[in-house]
């Protein structure tokens, strides 16, 4: 893994973008070994609402994600991939934003914090750095 760290492209934000990605594998992993452990943190205001099958179903939603993440941090320079994996912050955000003020799933502050923060500063990140990368 630490090799993999080492080929990354320049800057803060492809070795930011990975570690999302290492994130994203693990929350995939427990959400299939533990599907009600930490989704019902997370979605702490309606637990009821989280079963094995809605845990799944995140899980698949997060491998997605992290193997856009994982592409996205070796290859910057991938418009199509930069594109995708920033809509995917954007919706990943935009979700969590509905499950806390339409939905009232998740209370704030709370377990999704630190999904919430990731996502707001990836898309502020790319859009700031997209220059640098996209050509």
């Amino acid at each position: 893994m630490l090799g993999s760290l080492l080929t990354l492209p320049a800057g803060g934000l492809p070795k930011f973008i990975w570690l999302s990605a290492v994130f994203s594998a693990f929350n995939t992993i427990q959400c299939l070994v533990a599907p009600l452990g930490m989704t019902r943190k997370i979605y702490s205001q309606k637990p009821e609402q989280v079963t094995p099958l809605t845990s799944h179903v995140f899980a698949a939603w997060t491998a997605l994600s992290a193997v856009l993440r994982y592409q996205c941090a070796f290859n910057m320079g991938n418009e199509l991939i930069y594109d995708i994996t920033f809509w995917s912050y954007v919706i990943a955000s935009a979700h969590f934003t509905s499950e806390i003020v339409a939905f009232k799933t998740i209370k704030m502050p709370g377990a999704a914090i630190s999904t919430f923060c990731v996502a707001i500063t990836s898309i502020l990140w790319m859009i700031h750095d997209r220059d640098v990368y996209i050509h």
